[in-house]
């Protein structure tokens, strides 16, 4: 009996409806990456920035599809499209802060992985990197043949008697059913190694206070041999130099780094010397003030109230006292003062000066008497004046300030002060003891 093979048009539906279903799953896995970036914002080829929380849920997205897929080319297509300096860094960082802040161990693992295939690994993410089941290779069909259908052959065909077969023999289109796994090669261990996306500066030690000694090329990939206790500057073997550190932030990291130890020669910056102390400068001299002006100024001048010593209503003395102070407030003997009034009249201007001590320590005095009194000062033996010059003295209408302070509006009584002012100007001799008035000057010495 000859056997035959009929395709049918049934088959050709189905595989046509798988194919078209594979297409439209891989339109509509694009269409959804093209919406995240486009929802997340993203700096892509566009130049679009993206915020930063944006940017990580993108990478946690890209990660956990790594996990489900091990497609790195897709995850690195993702991720790219970010265009961030040093994405491997990047990711390494996010997959530490999932362990510090108690994550999911399933999201950290997918963190952690493709953070390792874009070449960074961390001590502390080991354990989340176990290795997975590689799914063992099949040795697949070179084609598909479709069982024979006894319904589908023609009526009208002639049938051809079966070639008999040997029994051990089995059709080549058949899938052999226990075909032994592909033995795949594990890869060389990578060396960690840094490569520079643009030029960067070379340093004498971990930090930009170091002197500058050259610079990587961009493109320029060179092997890491330490690394600093903080893990952001990295020690690399450069030609002819024999410490080159290059900043993390500039360069980015390819390879493991687990194993990457902390330098213990790295340079120690030079010290200040300390500042030679200057030399002794002599002292500077004292610096006498200026002398004042005049050597005694006038500290307190009064009309001697009413009620005071013989001063009333209707009487009292008429003196000028005064009295000559040292700078400590000390009375002064000696001192020669003068009375204005005195010196202007011929007849007595022999009695203008008196010298302090004569009326007790420190103190002289005049009698003052009807259209007398004028200003006093200080002066010194040749006659000019060393003092400042006190206010007016009269004996008969003294100044309206004086007579209030003193008391001599209560004479009348005056019954408000502009009253008395009234009275004062318009010499009402009745209410005011014309003639009978006593002053107080004080000076005092300025140094």
């Amino acid at each position: 009996m000859t056997d035959y093979h009929i395709t049918g048009q049934p088959a050709d539906d189905a595989m046509s409806h798988r194919r078209w279903r594979s297409l439209f799953l891989t339109v509509l896995m694009l269409a959804s990456a093209v919406l995240i970036l486009a929802a997340c914002g993203g700096r892509s080829a566009s130049g679009t920035k993206v915020s930063a929380s944006e940017r990580d849920a993108i990478i946690r997205q890209a990660a956990l599809q790594y996990a489900k897929d091990a497609n790195l080319p897709k995850a690195k297509e993702t991720i790219a499209k970010l265009n961030l300096a040093n994405p491997a860094q990047i990711v390494l960082a996010m997959a530490e802060q999932a362990v510090n802040d108690g994550k999911p161990a399933a999201d950290i693992a997918a963190m952690a992985r493709l953070a390792e295939g874009l070449g960074a690994r961390s001590p502390k993410l080991v354990a989340y990197l176990a290795p997975t089941a590689t799914p063992s290779p099949l040795v697949r069909p070179t084609s598909t043949v479709a069982p024979p259908s006894p319904t589908a052959i023609p009526p009208t065909a002639t049938l051809a008697p079966a070639t008999s077969l040997p029994p051990t023999t089995a059709p080549t289109d058949v899938p052999t059913a226990a075909a032994s796994p592909t033995v795949i090669a594990s890869p060389l261990p990578q060396k960690p190694r840094v490569v520079a996306d643009s030029a960067a500066n070379l340093r004498g030690g971990p930090g930009t206070s170091y002197p500058m000694i050259g610079q990587m090329a961009a493109g320029k990939e060179v092997d890491i041999i330490g690394r600093n206790g903080s893990g952001d500057w990295w020690r690399i073997a450069w030609d002819g130099a024999g410490q080159a550190w290059v900043a993390g932030l500039v360069v980015r990291v390819l390879g493991p780094i687990d194993t990457v130890a902390v330098a213990k020669d790295i340079p120690v910056l030079p010290t200040r010397p300390p500042a030679s102390p200057a030399p002794p400068t002599q002292p500077p001299a004292p610096t006498v003030p200026p002398k004042p002006a005049v050597e005694y100024v006038v500290k307190s001048f009064r009309l001697i109230p009413k009620g005071q010593d013989a001063q009333q209503c209707n009487g009292g003395n008429h003196n000028i006292f005064v009295q000559v102070l040292d700078k400590g407030g000390a009375p002064m003997d000696g001192v020669r003062v003068r009375e204005g009034w005195r010196q202007q009249n011929p007849d007595t201007a022999h009695d203008a000066i008196k010298v302090t001590g004569t009326k007790g320590p420190g103190r002289a005095e005049w009698d003052i008497y009807r259209g007398g009194g004028g200003q006093l000062d200080i002066v010194n033996e040749s006659g000019n004046r060393i003092s400042e010059l006190s206010r007016g003295m009269s004996a008969d209408w003294p100044d309206f300030d004086l007579i209030q302070a003193a008391g001599y509006c209560e004479c009348r009584p005056w019954p408000d002060a502009a009253s008395c002012r009234a009275g004062l100007e318009g010499k009402q001799y009745s209410y005011f003891p014309i003639g009978h008035y006593a002053y107080e000057v004080v000076f005092q010495r300025t140094w």
